[in-house]
């Protein structure tokens, strides 16, 4: 449940996933906040530093701008709250979702990572709320569709990475969002709801809070 209130998340999904990886390299991605945009531009439409927090990223706080294949996208500001180096982190996340998400990798043979992600949240977005109950499975499916294709681009950036290139992935957002004046219309609307100005980091730990 959301700390504070007698409601459940809208979504409680776990997600795994395998990379040919160590986790050393995943922390290193993660933690490169101002790329996630670039090695991963059909989830991430933009990402942007708000606070780089400690040597080992807790208390980093970032403005993501996210969308699946649906033709909604969210606004949403996400700060590690606990983590356990190259092992696992909370990130609470406020705006268009409220929540937590809880990721976490475990080291297998010949470089093999598992990853997991579960996600905690409920669905602030404005418009789309409204029909969370009735597209349930679709909202579903949009985030299992992100995280699908966040998997694959976060292979070709440890291996980008491996070959020190500078060339990034040419892939893109879904229609509507491959159009630059649509992006442009909707991060005015996200201008006009708060997300240039995250609050306080106290704010979103409350906010974002599970009761235990």
């Amino acid at each position: 449940m959301i700390a504070g209130t007698t409601e459940k998340p809208d979504f409680d999904v776990v997600t795994t996933w395998r990379l040919e990886a160590e986790p050393e390299e995943l922390t290193a991605i993660v933690l490169d906040p101002d790329l996630i945009h670039l090695w991963c531009p059909s989830v991430f439409l933009d990402s942007e530093l708000v606070e780089r927090g400690g040597a080992d990223g807790l208390g980093m706080t970032i403005r993501l701008y996210t969308k699946g294949f649906l033709p909604h996208s969210f606004f949403f500001v996400a700060r590690i709250v606990d983590l356990v180096p190259h092992r696992s982190m909370t990130i609470a996340v406020v705006g268009d979702f409220e929540g937590r998400g809880e990721m976490s990798v475990v080291p297998g043979p010949d470089g093999i990572c598992d990853a997991r992600l579960r996600w905690r949240v409920r669905v602030m977005h404005p418009y789309v709320r409204r029909f969370v109950r009735l597209f349930r499975f679709a909202l579903v499916a949009n985030h299992k569709w992100a995280v699908r294709y966040a998997r694959r681009l976060m292979q070709e950036e440890v291996f980008r990475r491996r070959r020190r290139s500078n060339g990034f992935t040419r892939a893109q957002a879904t229609f509507p969002h491959n159009l630059p004046f649509f992006r442009a219309w909707q991060r005015r609307r996200a201008a006009r709801r708060g997300w240039i100005e995250p609050p306080p980091a106290e704010a979103i730990a409350e906010r974002s809070a599970d009761a235990r």
